[in-house]
């Protein structure tokens, strides 16, 4: 790998950890957060106040998997090689 691939390699490595670090932040914060403590009677939250967030999250984790494919992959194969990888 040339040194211009080894630069690009290394600025993949510091996005992906950045994409990580701000994944956290938002966890931490939802572990952090006060809880409001309701009466007995109150109704449960409807199911999409937990849908929302949960297909953001889905979303979120599947575009840092497919950063991590595309980091992993073969950077200098052939322009055929796409018909033999099979991941």
């Amino acid at each position: 790998m040339t040194g211009r691939g080894l630069q690009g390699r290394h600025l993949a490595r510091l996005l992906l950890l950045a994409a990580f670090a701000l994944d956290l932040i938002p966890a931490f914060l939802f572990v952090s957060a006060p809880n409001f403590i309701g009466p007995m009677s109150a109704e449960p939250p409807s199911r999409l106040v937990w849908l929302i967030p949960a297909v953001g999250i889905a979303l979120n984790l599947a575009g840092l998997a497919w950063m991590v494919r595309l980091y992993l992959s073969d950077s200098e194969a052939r322009p055929s090689a796409f018909r033999f990888t099979h991941r």
